[in-house]
Protein backbone atom coordinates (compact mmCIF):
# COMPACT_ATOMS: atom_id res chain seq x y z
CA UNK A 1 0.00 0.00 0.00
CA UNK A 2 1.43 3.51 -0.78
CA UNK A 3 0.47 6.48 1.58
CA UNK A 4 1.63 10.20 0.23
CA UNK A 5 2.02 12.29 3.67
CA UNK A 6 1.12 16.29 3.46
CA UNK A 7 1.93 18.33 6.52
CA UNK A 8 0.47 21.58 6.87
CA UNK A 9 0.48 24.06 9.94
CA UNK A 10 -2.24 26.44 10.78
CA UNK A 11 -2.52 29.62 12.96
CA UNK A 12 -5.79 30.67 11.51
CA UNK A 13 -9.22 30.56 13.45
CA UNK A 14 -12.34 29.00 12.04
CA UNK A 15 -15.88 29.59 12.68
CA UNK A 16 -17.03 27.16 15.60
CA UNK A 17 -12.88 25.86 15.62
CA UNK A 18 -13.65 24.33 12.74
CA UNK A 19 -11.15 23.23 9.55
CA UNK A 20 -11.90 20.93 6.79
CA UNK A 21 -8.73 20.21 4.39
CA UNK A 22 -10.00 18.82 0.55
CA UNK A 23 -7.29 17.76 -1.81
CA UNK A 24 -7.93 17.32 -5.33
CA UNK A 25 -5.06 15.65 -6.46
CA UNK A 26 -4.93 13.27 -9.46
CA UNK A 27 -4.78 9.65 -8.35
CA UNK A 28 -4.94 10.78 -4.89
CA UNK A 29 -8.02 10.05 -2.64
CA UNK A 30 -9.85 12.81 -1.02
CA UNK A 31 -9.41 12.82 2.55
CA UNK A 32 -12.27 15.27 4.88
CA UNK A 33 -10.34 15.80 8.26
CA UNK A 34 -11.53 17.61 10.95
CA UNK A 35 -10.04 19.14 14.19
CA UNK A 36 -10.97 21.26 16.32
CA UNK A 37 -8.51 24.01 17.38
CA UNK A 38 -7.99 26.60 20.02
CA UNK A 39 -7.57 30.15 19.29
CA UNK A 40 -4.26 30.48 19.11
CA UNK A 41 -3.24 26.82 19.16
CA UNK A 42 -0.44 26.09 15.77
CA UNK A 43 -1.40 22.51 14.69
CA UNK A 44 0.50 20.21 12.56
CA UNK A 45 -1.74 17.69 10.48
CA UNK A 46 -0.47 14.57 8.43
CA UNK A 47 -3.01 13.46 5.29
CA UNK A 48 -2.81 9.77 4.46
CA UNK A 49 -3.71 9.15 1.14
CA UNK A 50 -4.23 5.39 -0.86
CA UNK A 51 -2.65 5.15 -4.48
CA UNK A 52 -5.53 4.79 -6.78
CA UNK A 53 -6.45 0.75 -7.32
CA UNK A 54 -5.07 -1.03 -10.67
CA UNK A 55 -8.02 -1.96 -12.93
CA UNK A 56 -6.06 -4.59 -14.41
CA UNK A 57 -7.23 -8.48 -14.19
CA UNK A 58 -6.27 -11.15 -11.88
CA UNK A 59 -4.96 -13.96 -14.28
CA UNK A 60 -4.55 -17.47 -11.99
CA UNK A 61 -1.67 -20.00 -13.66
CA UNK A 62 -2.35 -23.77 -12.02
CA UNK A 63 0.67 -25.97 -13.60
CA UNK A 64 3.85 -25.03 -16.27
CA UNK A 65 2.49 -22.54 -18.65
CA UNK A 66 2.15 -18.73 -18.97
CA UNK A 67 -0.34 -16.29 -19.95
CA UNK A 68 0.44 -13.32 -22.39
CA UNK A 69 -1.65 -10.21 -22.33
CA UNK A 70 -1.72 -7.82 -24.81
CA UNK A 71 -3.46 -4.35 -24.51
CA UNK A 72 -5.00 -2.15 -27.04
CA UNK A 73 -2.28 -0.18 -26.18
CA UNK A 74 -0.19 -2.45 -27.66
CA UNK A 75 1.84 -3.41 -25.33
CA UNK A 76 2.11 -7.55 -24.80
CA UNK A 77 3.68 -8.54 -21.76
CA UNK A 78 3.61 -12.00 -20.74
CA UNK A 79 2.46 -12.96 -16.43
CA UNK A 80 2.63 -15.56 -14.25
CA UNK A 81 1.05 -14.21 -11.24
CA UNK A 82 -1.15 -11.82 -10.37
CA UNK A 83 0.41 -8.48 -9.92
CA UNK A 84 0.61 -6.45 -13.62
CA UNK A 85 1.52 -2.66 -14.50
CA UNK A 86 -1.59 -0.82 -15.68
CA UNK A 87 -1.65 -0.51 -19.50
CA UNK A 88 -5.38 0.10 -19.89
CA UNK A 89 -7.82 -2.00 -21.28
CA UNK A 90 -7.28 -5.83 -22.92
CA UNK A 91 -7.10 -6.21 -26.67
CA UNK A 92 -6.06 -10.35 -26.62
CA UNK A 93 -4.95 -12.83 -23.99
CA UNK A 94 -3.33 -15.49 -25.16
CA UNK A 95 -2.91 -19.02 -23.14
CA UNK A 96 0.73 -20.62 -23.27
CA UNK A 97 1.68 -24.08 -22.05
CA UNK A 98 5.54 -24.58 -21.24
CA UNK A 99 7.50 -26.32 -23.67
CA UNK A 100 5.37 -27.78 -25.41
CA UNK A 101 4.52 -31.12 -23.11
CA UNK A 102 2.67 -29.54 -20.49
CA UNK A 103 -0.85 -28.92 -22.50
CA UNK A 104 -4.13 -26.93 -21.48
CA UNK A 105 -6.39 -28.58 -19.73
CA UNK A 106 -9.04 -25.83 -18.61
CA UNK A 107 -9.56 -22.31 -19.45
CA UNK A 108 -12.10 -19.85 -17.10
CA UNK A 109 -13.34 -16.12 -17.37
CA UNK A 110 -15.28 -14.92 -14.55
CA UNK A 111 -15.70 -18.80 -13.48
CA UNK A 112 -17.18 -19.41 -16.90
CA UNK A 113 -15.36 -22.53 -18.76
CA UNK A 114 -14.21 -21.20 -22.12
CA UNK A 115 -13.88 -24.02 -25.29
CA UNK A 116 -10.29 -24.75 -25.50
CA UNK A 117 -9.81 -24.39 -29.68
CA UNK A 118 -5.65 -25.87 -29.07
CA UNK A 119 -4.51 -27.77 -26.38
CA UNK A 120 -0.94 -26.61 -27.65
CA UNK A 121 -1.84 -22.99 -27.42
CA UNK A 122 -4.38 -20.39 -28.20
CA UNK A 123 -5.77 -16.84 -28.36
CA UNK A 124 -8.88 -15.53 -26.68
CA UNK A 125 -10.37 -12.22 -27.95
CA UNK A 126 -12.24 -9.10 -26.37
CA UNK A 127 -11.23 -9.59 -22.83
CA UNK A 128 -12.36 -7.15 -20.53
CA UNK A 129 -9.68 -5.63 -18.28
CA UNK A 130 -11.29 -6.63 -14.83
CA UNK A 131 -12.06 -10.20 -15.76
CA UNK A 132 -10.75 -12.80 -13.99
CA UNK A 133 -8.44 -15.08 -16.18
CA UNK A 134 -7.53 -18.90 -14.84
CA UNK A 135 -5.63 -21.18 -17.29
CA UNK A 136 -4.49 -24.31 -15.72
CA UNK A 137 -1.94 -26.71 -17.52
CA UNK A 138 -1.20 -30.64 -17.03
CA UNK A 139 1.63 -32.76 -18.20
CA UNK A 140 0.39 -34.83 -21.20
CA UNK A 141 0.32 -38.84 -19.40
CA UNK A 142 1.69 -40.66 -22.48
CA UNK A 143 -0.62 -39.27 -26.15
CA UNK A 144 0.53 -36.10 -27.96
CA UNK A 145 -1.49 -34.83 -31.44
CA UNK A 146 1.21 -34.54 -34.17
CA UNK A 147 0.00 -31.78 -36.63
CA UNK A 148 0.96 -31.88 -40.61
CA UNK A 149 3.93 -29.72 -41.87
CA UNK A 150 7.59 -29.28 -40.95
CA UNK A 151 9.53 -29.46 -37.62
CA UNK A 152 6.32 -30.66 -35.89
CA UNK A 153 7.33 -30.72 -32.50
CA UNK A 154 5.73 -33.81 -30.20
CA UNK A 155 5.64 -34.19 -26.33
CA UNK A 156 3.60 -37.35 -25.34
CA UNK A 157 5.70 -37.43 -22.35
CA UNK A 158 7.48 -34.83 -20.33
CA UNK A 159 10.65 -36.92 -20.92
CA UNK A 160 10.21 -37.99 -24.59
CA UNK A 161 10.09 -35.41 -26.69
CA UNK A 162 9.48 -35.83 -30.96
CA UNK A 163 10.55 -33.32 -33.78
CA UNK A 164 9.38 -34.87 -37.29
CA UNK A 165 10.78 -33.34 -40.36
CA UNK A 166 8.01 -33.52 -42.67
CA UNK A 167 4.49 -35.09 -41.56
CA UNK A 168 2.10 -35.26 -44.50
CA UNK A 169 -0.93 -36.56 -42.52
CA UNK A 170 -1.56 -36.06 -39.17
CA UNK A 171 -2.06 -38.54 -36.08
CA UNK A 172 -0.88 -39.33 -32.03
CA UNK A 173 2.59 -40.31 -31.00
CA UNK A 174 2.98 -42.46 -28.09
CA UNK A 175 5.21 -43.27 -25.27
CA UNK A 176 5.18 -45.75 -22.51
CA UNK A 177 7.64 -46.40 -20.16
CA UNK A 178 9.24 -50.35 -20.14
CA UNK A 179 10.27 -51.63 -17.03
CA UNK A 180 13.14 -53.85 -17.50
CA UNK A 181 15.32 -54.02 -14.07
CA UNK A 182 18.48 -55.47 -16.22
CA UNK A 183 18.60 -51.72 -18.05
CA UNK A 184 19.93 -48.85 -15.66
CA UNK A 185 17.53 -46.21 -17.25
CA UNK A 186 14.39 -46.28 -18.47
CA UNK A 187 13.19 -47.67 -21.98
CA UNK A 188 10.36 -45.93 -24.05
CA UNK A 189 8.05 -47.97 -26.83
CA UNK A 190 7.14 -45.01 -28.44
CA UNK A 191 5.31 -45.08 -31.73
CA UNK A 192 3.43 -42.88 -33.77
CA UNK A 193 0.14 -42.94 -35.93
CA UNK A 194 1.33 -40.30 -38.13
CA UNK A 195 2.47 -40.37 -41.77
CA UNK A 196 6.21 -38.72 -42.24
CA UNK A 197 8.78 -38.27 -44.32
CA UNK A 198 12.45 -38.31 -43.96
CA UNK A 199 13.76 -39.00 -39.95
CA UNK A 200 12.21 -38.24 -36.94
CA UNK A 201 14.68 -36.36 -33.68
CA UNK A 202 13.82 -38.19 -30.78
CA UNK A 203 14.95 -36.59 -27.25
CA UNK A 204 15.24 -38.52 -24.17
CA UNK A 205 15.10 -36.35 -21.25
CA UNK A 206 16.97 -37.67 -18.10
CA UNK A 207 17.86 -37.44 -14.38
CA UNK A 208 21.32 -36.44 -14.44
CA UNK A 209 21.57 -37.84 -10.30
CA UNK A 210 19.83 -40.85 -11.93
CA UNK A 211 22.80 -41.18 -14.86
CA UNK A 212 25.56 -40.25 -12.23
CA UNK A 213 24.00 -43.57 -9.45
CA UNK A 214 23.95 -46.32 -12.15
CA UNK A 215 27.84 -45.55 -12.66
CA UNK A 216 27.36 -44.48 -16.26
CA UNK A 217 29.44 -41.14 -17.86
CA UNK A 218 26.50 -38.79 -19.40
CA UNK A 219 28.39 -37.75 -22.33
CA UNK A 220 28.93 -41.41 -23.07
CA UNK A 221 25.69 -42.22 -23.63
CA UNK A 222 23.74 -43.71 -26.55
CA UNK A 223 20.48 -43.79 -27.52
CA UNK A 224 19.57 -46.79 -28.78
CA UNK A 225 16.35 -48.60 -30.57
CA UNK A 226 14.89 -52.02 -31.57
CA UNK A 227 11.80 -53.58 -32.84
CA UNK A 228 8.81 -54.65 -30.44
CA UNK A 229 8.95 -58.34 -31.60
CA UNK A 230 12.62 -58.17 -30.96
CA UNK A 231 12.66 -56.97 -28.05
CA UNK A 232 9.93 -59.14 -26.54
CA UNK A 233 12.57 -62.26 -28.28
CA UNK A 234 14.74 -61.35 -25.84
CA UNK A 235 13.62 -62.98 -22.65
CA UNK A 236 16.21 -62.37 -20.57
CA UNK A 237 17.50 -59.05 -21.97
CA UNK A 238 20.98 -59.66 -22.51
CA UNK A 239 20.97 -57.48 -25.85
CA UNK A 240 21.02 -60.83 -28.14
CA UNK A 241 18.65 -63.66 -29.18
CA UNK A 242 19.87 -67.05 -28.23
CA UNK A 243 19.17 -70.71 -27.41
CA UNK A 244 18.71 -69.04 -23.28
CA UNK A 245 15.97 -67.53 -24.79
CA UNK A 246 14.20 -70.12 -26.68
CA UNK A 247 15.04 -72.91 -23.31
CA UNK A 248 13.47 -69.84 -21.26
CA UNK A 249 9.68 -69.89 -23.07
CA UNK A 250 10.14 -73.75 -23.58
CA UNK A 251 10.46 -74.44 -19.79
CA UNK A 252 7.96 -71.66 -18.83
CA UNK A 253 5.53 -72.80 -15.96
CA UNK A 254 2.70 -69.93 -15.58
CA UNK A 255 1.97 -71.28 -12.51
CA UNK A 256 5.32 -70.87 -11.32
CA UNK A 257 6.75 -67.27 -13.19
CA UNK A 258 4.67 -64.72 -12.35
CA UNK A 259 6.63 -62.63 -15.46
CA UNK A 260 5.07 -65.06 -17.65
CA UNK A 261 2.84 -62.25 -19.18
CA UNK A 262 6.07 -61.40 -20.70
CA UNK A 263 7.22 -64.82 -22.19
CA UNK A 264 3.84 -65.04 -23.48
CA UNK A 265 5.09 -63.86 -27.30
CA UNK A 266 2.00 -63.23 -29.46
CA UNK A 267 -0.63 -62.13 -26.70
CA UNK A 268 -2.92 -65.39 -26.68
CA UNK A 269 -3.06 -66.04 -23.05
CA UNK A 270 -0.51 -69.54 -22.78
CA UNK A 271 3.03 -70.21 -23.55
CA UNK A 272 3.05 -72.67 -26.03
CA UNK A 273 5.01 -73.56 -29.16
CA UNK A 274 4.05 -71.34 -31.43
CA UNK A 275 5.86 -68.87 -28.51
CA UNK A 276 8.93 -70.94 -28.97
CA UNK A 277 9.00 -70.96 -32.81
CA UNK A 278 8.24 -66.93 -32.55
CA UNK A 279 11.50 -66.79 -30.36
CA UNK A 280 13.49 -69.46 -32.61
CA UNK A 281 13.09 -67.12 -35.31
CA UNK A 282 15.16 -63.92 -34.20
CA UNK A 283 18.06 -65.95 -32.89
CA UNK A 284 20.95 -64.46 -34.12
CA UNK A 285 19.76 -61.27 -33.96
CA UNK A 286 21.31 -58.24 -32.33
CA UNK A 287 18.81 -56.83 -30.48
CA UNK A 288 19.91 -52.78 -29.67
CA UNK A 289 20.84 -50.57 -33.24
CA UNK A 290 22.87 -47.95 -32.50
CA UNK A 291 21.38 -44.20 -33.30
CA UNK A 292 23.51 -40.73 -34.02
CA UNK A 293 23.14 -39.69 -30.85
CA UNK A 294 24.29 -35.90 -29.51
CA UNK A 295 24.00 -35.44 -25.91
CA UNK A 296 23.86 -32.09 -23.50
CA UNK A 297 24.02 -32.26 -20.00
CA UNK A 298 21.57 -29.50 -17.93
CA UNK A 299 23.75 -29.41 -14.94
CA UNK A 300 21.43 -26.15 -13.05
CA UNK A 301 18.31 -27.99 -13.92
CA UNK A 302 19.60 -32.20 -12.85
CA UNK A 303 18.99 -33.05 -16.95
CA UNK A 304 20.87 -34.71 -19.52
CA UNK A 305 19.35 -34.92 -23.47
CA UNK A 306 20.19 -37.68 -25.49
CA UNK A 307 19.25 -36.64 -29.17
CA UNK A 308 19.27 -39.44 -31.63
CA UNK A 309 17.32 -39.75 -35.45
CA UNK A 310 15.26 -42.52 -36.93
CA UNK A 311 13.54 -43.16 -40.02
CA UNK A 312 10.56 -45.24 -37.30
CA UNK A 313 9.66 -45.79 -34.22
CA UNK A 314 9.95 -48.67 -31.80
CA UNK A 315 11.37 -49.55 -28.90
CA UNK A 316 14.00 -46.46 -27.50
CA UNK A 317 16.39 -46.71 -24.62
CA UNK A 318 19.55 -44.68 -23.17
CA UNK A 319 22.23 -46.64 -22.06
Amino acid sequence: MVYIVYTYSLIERKGENELKILLSEKSIAVIALVMLLSLSAVASITILANAAPEKDPNVFVTGEGSVRLTWKSGKSQTYSSDAYANFGGLDTVTIIPNYGWIYIAAVEIDGISQIIEDEDGFTLINIQAKENISATFEENSGVDDVDTGLDVMAYPYSDVRLIFGNVSEAGEASAYAIEWAQYPLQIWNIQTTAYFLGDVEVILVLSLTEVLDAGLVPENLKLWRTEVWLARADVNYDGVVDGTDVSIVANANPSEDPNWLRLDQNYDGVIDDEDVNIVNNYIGETVWEELFTEVFVDEPNDLVYVHGETDHFSIFGAH
